[in-house]
């Protein structure tokens, strides 16, 4: 199902009316953190499991860039029932950050957005990280 029209308009003005992937600030489209399968869902996605993301970056985030997308948050795996638990990181603007239900970006330290990615993923963000080339920030 589409975002509604608030949940897209709030979602682009929490990203700054940009990419959160790249900073492009023309031809957004609403990413859909979590996937929603062939079938599509009944329920229209939340604002902390909505992005924008230019066509771009949306496109590769589905296909080349699908790691990449799950290593920062751009995407969350379907199983995970609670998306403001996975942050994101937006690099044109404040780095990581947790979103929340009430439509906040709130900037994080790395190593707490690493934390908080391990707690959902595990090993397998590790692995993701070391198969892409991100440095992982050590555990506390």
């Amino acid at each position: 199902m589409r975002a509604t029209t608030s949940t897209w308009r709030d979602t682009k003005e929490r990203d700054g009316d940009r990419c959160a992937a790249c900073g492009a600030r023309v031809g957004l489209t609403h990413q859909h953190r979590r996937a929603v399968g062939m079938g599509g869902s009944k329920t229209p996605p939340s604002i902390e499991d909505s992005l924008a993301l230019c066509g771009d970056c949306n496109g590769r985030c589905e296909s080349d860039l699908q790691k990449y997308a799950l290593v920062f948050g751009w995407k969350v795996r379907r199983w995970v029932k609670d998306p403001s638990r996975v942050p994101a990181f937006y690099p044109h603007l404040w780095g990581w950050a947790r979103l929340t239900p009430a439509g906040a970006a709130l900037p994080i330290h790395a190593a707490e957005a690493a934390a908080m990615m391990r707690d959902v993923y595990g090993e397998e963000w590790n692995a993701w990280c070391k198969e892409v080339g991100v440095q992982t920030p050590e555990r506390r």
